[in-house]
Order: C-alpha cells, then sequence, then structure tokens
C-alpha cells in the first residue's frame, strides 16, 4: 500500500469534538463508522462493515462514540477488543484476507478505540459461508450470507449493486494488466538472466522474513554473503560484487517452477485412520484438530468433494501433534478431550 493511502487513513482518525459538550461533528461515512462498545455477539455485523470497507478505499470502525446523538463515551481498557479474535473471524468468514491495523487514541481524556481496515488488494473480499445471530439457543436473522460481496454505501454496509461490481472487476482486471506490462518492461530491462523474484508484501511488514526467487543461471552470476561470509565463491578474491543481507533473508539459489503438489503423498491419513492411531473418536476428533489450529490449516489438512461427500486428508505429522497434546497415558485424557469438544461448539454458536 501506498504511504498516500497510509495517509488518507490516518487522517481518518481526525475527530471534530466539541471540549464542553463532547458531541462529534463528524458524521458516520462512507469511511467511518461509529460504535459505542464492542459486543462480541456484534462481530459478524461488524466483520461485515470491515469487508464492505476493504472492498472500498477501507475505513475506520470507532468505539467508544455514541452515534445517536454522535458523542465522545470512551471505552474502558478492558472493553478493548481482541485482535486476535476478529482476526480469526475474518480468517474464518471472508477471502481474500482482511488487513486491519488497532490503534488506541486519547480525545479530550477518554479512549478510543480505532480498527483502521486497509483496502484489499485484490478485490473483491468475499463473504465464504453464511452467520446468523443466536437468540436463546435458536438461529435468527442471516447476518453474514456465503458468496456475498459486501459494499460501503453512504453510513451503510449492504450487499455490492452490479454497476458498483463491473467496476471493481474492470479495475483489477484493468491493473492486472497493467502490472504485467509494467513487470515485463521491467524484465526486459533489467536482463531475464539477471533478474530476481521478491515478495513485495513480505517486505512491507518489519518482523517478516524474506524469499529471494532466482533461476539457476541468475544464482550462479551471484556472490552472497550471509552474516559476514561468502556463501559461496568465497575463495575467488576481492574482485567480484558481493550483495549484503542487510535483513533476515532466505537465500533460495536456483528455484526451480513450483510443480503440483501430490496430495495422496503428502496427506496420507484419511479422518478414521488419524481417529485410530490417537485414539480419538470421530465425535470429538472435529474439536481437537480445531484447538491445535489443524483444522482449515492446508499445512496439515485438506478437503475435498467426492459427490456429494466431503473427504479430509491430514499429513502424518498430526498424528504427533495431537498425541503430544494428547497422551495415550495422560491422565482424564477423556475429561480433557470433553471440555474442549464443548469449548469447540461454544465457538461455533458465536
Amino acid at each position: 500500500m501506498s504511504n498516500k493511502k497510509i495517509l488518507k487513513l490516518n487522517e481518518l482518525l481526525i475527530l471534530n469534538v466539541d471540549a464542553l459538550t463532547k458531541r462529534v461533528s463528524n458524521r458516520e461515512s462512507e469511511r467511518r463508522e461509529f460504535k459505542l462498545k464492542f459486543d462480541n455477539n456484534n462481530l459478524p455485523k461488524l466483520a461485515r462493515t470491515m469487508a464492505s470497507f476493504a472492498n472500498r478505499e477501507g475505513g475506520v470502525l470507532f468505539f467508544g462514540i455514541r452515534d445517536q446523538p454522535r458523542e465522545l463515551i470512551g471505552i474502558k481498557e478492558n472493553d478493548i477488543p481482541d485482535d486476535v479474535e476478529f482476526t480469526n473471524f475474518l480468517k474464518q468468514y471472508f477471502e481474500p484476507e482482511i488487513l486491519f491495523e488497532s490503534k488506541t487514541i486519547d480525545l479530550l481524556g477518554k479512549n478510543i478505540h480505532c480498527l483502521i481496515v486497509k483496502p484489499s488488494i485484490n478485490k473483491p473480499v468475499i463473504c465464504r459461508k453464511s452467520k446468523s445471530l443466536v437468540i436463546q439457543g435458536k438461529p435468527q436473522k442471516e447476518i453474514l450470507r456465503e458468496g456475498a460481496i459486501y459494499y460501503r454505501y453512504s453510513a451503510s454496509s449492504d450487499e455490492i449493486k452490479c454497476a458498483d461490481l463491473k467496476i471493481i472487476l474492470d479495475n483489477e482486471k484493468e491493473n492486472f494488466f497493467k502490472s504485467m506490462i509494467d513487470n515485463i518492461t521491467l524484465l526486459n530491462k533489467v536482463g531475464m538472466d539477471r533478474a530476481a523474484i521478491i515478495d513485495a508484501q513480505e517486505l512491507s511488514e518489519n518482523d517478516r522474513s524474506a524469499s529471494v526467487f532466482l533461476t539457476n543461471d541468475t544464482a550462479r552470476n551471484l556472490n552472497w554473503i550471509d552474516s559476514g561470509k561468502f556463501v559461496e565463491d568465497e575463495d575467488e578474491g576481492d574482485g567480484e560484487k558481493a550483495y549484503y543481507v542487510v535483513r533476515k533473508v532466505e537465500i533460495k539459489h536456483g528455484v526451480e517452477i513450483a510443480k503440483p503438489t501430490d496430495f495422496a503423498i503428502t496427506h496420507q491419513l484419511t479422518k478414521s485412520a488419524l481417529c485410530n492411531v490417537v485414539k480419538i473418536s470421530t465425535n470429538h476428533i472435529e474439536a481437537v484438530i480445531w484447538k491445535l489450529g489443524i483444522k482449515d490449516n492446508p499445512r496439515y489438512h485438506i478437503s475435498s468433494s467426492h459427490g456429494k461427500n466431503k473427504i479430509h486428508k491430514f499429513k502424518k505429522e498430526c498424528e504427533n501433534n495431537i498425541l503430544d497434546a494428547y497422551p495415550l497415558d495422560m491422565e482424564k485424557r477423556l475429561e480433557a478431550i470433553k471440555k474442549v469438544a464443548e469449548e469447540y461448539k461454544a465457538a461455533l454458536r458465536k
């Protein structure tokens, strides 16, 4: 994201508040929404708003401001929403990922919590599955609908209209071809034998490592320094140029184009086979793999459809992950697994 866009998002945090009445003159808009406080039951509605911001130019969700009338109230520290909870919910219900930043600001001595939603790089953001509000244990009004694309209109978040969706798709197509032309022009200028590929999004986040991908021919012509030492051609003298790694970089010499993954080899275990190995019933295995971060994680688990049936396959290492957490000789093992099952059921009801 450009600095210009980041600046515009930060400018949304500036609110005009009367020092005496605490009234806020800014209105809810295409890029702002005010909430008095965070309520976990409203998470689907809040996620819908965040998706609508991501499908436009981004926006900010404020907690601690009453909307009618617009008044600065503030939010207590223990009422500040958990970023992890938002992140997990958004990943579960929307694709591609919705990126946001959490920030607490001081306005006239009151704490206001803000969720700054960035515009999606790859639009549109689409709802992956439906979610209804649950009242007295029964599903009520559907808040999120599978396949829906939410868009910000004035001060509301609704399903996108045909004309606006067409604009998004046309812009994505135009940006794709422009990016292709720009990259081909750059490759031609640099030279195919001297070019490398790096994930620019990784470089935008300071706490992540980055990977440099080179063809075999390009890699042979480079001398790398890692922690002050030449990685290769160390004894060839000082005449050749070397490239110093200024941040943590995973150096991959001669990376070839990735071949399609054969999941029959990488994910060998069926769900039944996994249950037999770890001695956990099919009624409880879903909860356990959810608790351990195995569920919906392609590193460990993939699913596919065969007719009306869903087929689940797991990597062999899932055995160790589960047995490390719940050893076969664990005292009160079944009770611990049942407790996880209750947590899983509660999470599904949210």
